[in-house]
């Protein structure tokens, strides 16, 4: 659909180009600029499709979207293109839907997976490159019966049996070295391991983000029901 908007931007009619739409439009930047911008993107989505992880097409996508609904919007109000409210409303929605799409992993998937509670029940937790908590919600406390205060500054690890430690340590040092986690976006069945020392069944799904300050993991943790177990 991007390359199809590209197309359509760089082989306008001459008799199209002063039309309200077009006109909006090439107020805020050439015509071949946006088609150069349409086609940046769909070549990022095509590339993204065959990765796990498709969030910066998502992202970039939502961004041009909304951009398009709000020049359509503001020509509505200083009079060069009377109906362009209409466009607005289309492009604004579509880049809601875009948006909705991206967050659907977390915000649907968890919820069939058998014995998902409410989503009350979700733990998020932030950890840095070496795998060190940065931040968690209340819910991750309830959950893992730490504090913040005492879980902030501790290594992932107090949040798993001793049995999973090793191939976790082997994760980081493998997203460190590739720049990539090939389990990001997947809903992944794991134990995790309370304060008092049970285990209980969660399903994890983490995101990587790297950023200027290095790689950033995001957790989404859900307990899949079943009684806490405590190991022999």
């Amino acid at each position: 659909m991007s390359l199809a908007i590209a197309a359509s931007l760089a082989f306008v009619p001459d008799g199209q180009r002063a039309t309200p739409g077009y006109a909006s439009l090439a107020v805020v930047a050439p015509l071949s600029a946006w088609a150069v911008v349409w086609c940046a993107l769909g070549m990022l989505c095509l590339t993204q499709a065959f990765m796990r992880s498709d969030r910066v097409a998502f992202a970039a996508a939502t961004a041009l979207l909304l951009s398009y609904g709000l020049i359509y919007l503001i020509s509505t109000f200083t009079g060069d293109n009377p109906r362009g409210w209409v466009g607005g409303a289309v492009w604004l929605a579509f880049g809601g839907w875009i948006a909705l799409i991206a967050t659907w992993p977390e915000a649907v998937v968890l919820d069939r997976l058998p014995g998902s509670r409410r989503p009350a029940s979700t733990a998020v937790i932030v950890a840095d490159a070496s795998g060190t908590i940065q931040s968690w919600n209340p819910q991750a406390e309830a959950m893992f019966g730490w504090d913040t205060d005492e879980a902030v500054g501790r290594s992932l690890t107090i949040l798993m049996p001793p049995r999973f430690r090793t191939r976790h340590a082997d994760g980081l040092a493998r997203v460190l070295s590739s720049g990539r986690s090939e389990l990001s976006g997947r809903i992944i069945p794991l134990v995790g391991l309370h304060r008092d020392g049970s285990e209980f069944a969660i399903g994890l799904t983490v995101n990587v983000w790297h950023s200027d300050d290095g790689v950033t993991y995001t957790g989404v943790i859900r307990p899949l029901g079943g009684p806490h177990v405590r190991p022999e």
